[in-house]
């Protein structure tokens, strides 16, 4: 059990592992498309700290899932192809009341701290 004041790890991992795909969606609608490192950057300037390791994984399920879709590029210059994703159809479907679920819980914090 953890005595001291810092934030339990896990408590924490599985919190960022309920939005870390609300997160991927927002990214994904704003860039329009984008290939996993520019993700895990743009993850990781809001704020977001995750690292390829967690990214990839979840990018992968995702499209499984059917929200995203890839394709490949290869660059004009020399160097490797990148798999660039978007939103599929059902992506942008889910992302709204995904969006609008993750707010009422943060609604219903808030109102349960004012109560305090």
């Amino acid at each position: 059990m953890n005595t001291s004041h810092e934030l339990d790890p896990k408590w924490q991992s599985q919190l960022r592992k309920g939005y870390l795909e609300l997160c991927v969606l927002l990214v994904l609608r704003q860039q329009q498309s984008s290939y996993g490192l520019e993700i895990l950057q743009l993850l990781n300037g809001a704020g977001l700290a995750i690292n390829e390791g967690t990214l990839y994984p979840l990018l992968n399920r995702m499209h499984k899932n059917g929200w995203l879709e890839s394709t490949w590029e290869a660059p004009a210059a020399s160097g490797h192809p990148r798999r660039f994703y978007q939103l599929s159809a059902l992506g942008n479907t889910q992302l709204p009341p995904m969006l609008q679920h993750f707010n009422a819980n943060v609604k219903i914090i808030e109102r349960l701290e004012e109560t305090q």
